[in-house]
This record gives structure tokens, C-alpha cells and sequence, in this order.
């Protein structure tokens, strides 16, 4: 027997839900406003793509400027060497080799969007109306082939200034003759071996995925690996710039940046002249390596579209 309430009625929870309807005005309002979305988002794209496009030539442009700064900063500490009982200067190649590394790694990351091979910006310019047709087309594809080859190859050349500056590192520190050193105590080499060892998976992966290494890979790879592959590399780029700026801090505290005062600091702005000069430049090439990562992290971003 139904269940009834005191009033003879049935309790809510046992009625029959009651169709919602819609007017044609509601159903023409709910269009016109998703029209409205698209319309917003697209018109949007253009600007958007603008400063992509600038953020990865700002980065371009800094890269070569961040090697310049770290051999200035080496040749402040001594310059560099391969001998024995010279570990100062055998480690100096570490920072140099890193930099490069870093800066070339820079060029590698952005070569797709800055050449206008960027499977993203290709759907971008499809939903703009722009191009007739989506990435990739045979020119495209063409094209993108041979940024494809100069990835890899900047992302070789990187992993070596990886190894050989690692390799300083070790040299340095195990000198007899200078004196031993702790090997991975601080903070920055615990961080730089863990992004060192993912940058070796994403090299590898890469290699083996999209170089054709690997049977049954196509020429532009597994679409889905192709997206782990980009947004992997990109978060690896962030941690290479926080490693970066985490050994820059650990120099400058060995090198002594501060400054005596014989009254409270409290205009220190007013004395940054008493900052060491090669302080300085250490802090200018921090600037630049985080004006770097920023602008490179921009520049690949990838906005939602409707």
C-alpha cells in the first residue's frame, strides 16, 4: 500500500518529477549567449597569440644575455680550469655549463611557437579564420619536420653541457690536492639531481618516441605521448629555473654578498653600491633567469578555448 502523509497525500520523495520545459525565448536567449562566449573567445585569440609571441621573443632574446652574465660572473670568481688542485676554477664550469644549457634549452622549448609550427597556434588560427586549413598541413608538416630535428638536437647538446657540468662538480670536490669536499649536502643538489633525472626521461622518452626509434612510431608520434611530452617539458623548464636561481643563492652566500653597516639598514636601496660586484652580477643574472622562465612559461601556455 502507498505510503501517505496525515492530509492524505504522498510524501514528496515518492512523487513523479515534473518535466522541466523551456520557452522559445529561453532557448533563443541560451544561444545568443553562447554565441556571445565563442564571439568573446575569439576575438580574444588574436591579442592572446600577440603576447605569446612577444613573451617568446623577450625569452630569445635573454638567452644570449644569460650566457654573456655567466661568464662574466666566472671570470669575477677566478675564470676557469681543468686541473688538479684548481677545484675553485674547475667549478666554475658548472654555473657556465648550466646557464648555456638552460639558455639553449630555452631556444629548444619555444623553436615551435616562435616558428609558427605549434600545433595549438594552428587551431587557433583555424578557429580565427585565418587558415584554410588545420595543422599539419604539407608545408606546415615540412616545416615543423625541421624544427622537430633542431629540438633534438639543441636537447642533445644540452644534455651533455648536463653531464660535463656535473662532472665539474664532482671533479671539484674530490681534489686531493685542494682538499675534499662534501658531495649532495645542500638543498640545490638535491633538487638539481631529481630535475637532472627528469630532464634524462623527457630526453629519452622523446628520443625514442618521436625520433622513430621505436616501432610503429609514426612521424609526428602517438598524439596523446605528443601532449605529455609537451606539457611535461614545460613544468621541467620551471624546475630548471627554480634549480638555477637555488644554486645562484647557494654561491652567493659561499662568495659573502652582504655588507658591513654601522647603523640600522634602514634604506637599503642607499647602499646596494656596497654590494660586491660580482654579487652584482650574480644578482642581474638571477633577474634574467627568471624573467626567462616567466616569459617562456607565457609563451607556451595554453589558453582554453570554447
Amino acid at each position: 500500500m502507498a505510503e501517505r502523509t496525515d492530509d492524505g497525500t504522498q510524501p514528496d520523495w515518492l512523487r513523479s518529477p515534473q518535466p522541466t520545459t523551456y520557452s522559445a525565448t529561453d532557448a533563443a536567449a541560451t544561444l545568443e549567449a553562447a554565441a556571445g562566449d565563442v564571439e568573446a573567445a575569439s576575438s580574444s585569440l588574436p591579442f592572446l597569440q600577440k603576447i605569446q609571441h612577444l613573451a617568446g621573443i623577450a625569452s630569445l632574446i635573454l638567452s644570449p644575455i644569460s650566457i654573456v652574465l655567466v661568464a662574466m660572473w666566472a671570470s669575477s670568481l677566478g675564470g676557469v680550469s681543468w686541473a688538479e688542485g684548481d677545484a675553485k676554477r674547475v667549478f666554475n664550469w658548472h654555473p657556465i655549463l648550466m646557464v648555456s644549457g638552460y639558455a639553449l634549452m630555452n631556444v629548444g622549448v619555444l623553436i615551435f611557437r616562435t616558428s609558427g609550427t605549434s600545433s595549438y597556434q594552428s587551431s587557433l588560427s583555424t578557429i580565427n579564420g585565418t587558415s584554410a586549413v588545420a595543422y599539419p598541413d604539407s608545408r606546415n608538416g615540412k616545416k615543423r619536420g625541421i624544427m622537430k630535428t633542431i629540438h633534438g638536437s639543441i636537447w642533445v647538446v644540452v644534455f651533455l653541457f648536463g653531464i660535463v657540468a656535473m662532472l665539474a662538480v664532482t671533479k671539484s670536490h674530490n681534489d686531493a690536492i685542494s682538499g675534499y669536499i662534501a658531495n649532495l649536502y645542500s638543498f640545490h643538489s638535491w633538487v638539481g639531481v631529481t630535475v637532472l633525472s627528469l630532464f634524462t626521461l623527457q630526453f629519452l622518452v622523446g628520443i625514442l618516441s618521436f625520433g622513430g626509434f621505436l616501432s610503429g612510431s609514426s612521424r609526428l608520434g602517438n598524439p596523446t605521448l605528443m601532449e605529455i611530452h609537451k606539457y611535461t617539458g614545460t613544468y621541467i623548464h620551471i624546475l630548471v629555473t627554480a634549480t638555477i636561481m637555488l644554486g645562484i643563492q647557494e654561491k652567493e652566500g659561499f662568495v659573502n654578498c652582504s655588507y658591513t653597516v654601522d647603523s640600522p639598514d634602514l634604506f637599503p636601496i642607499s647602499n646596494y653600491g656596497k654590494i660586491p660586484d660580482t654579487c652584482k652580477i650574480s644578482h642581474g643574472l638571477g633577474i634574467v633567469i627568471l624573467a626567462m622562465g616567466v616569459c617562456t612559461t607565457l609563451a607556451l601556455a595554453k589558453f582554453p578555448v570554447l
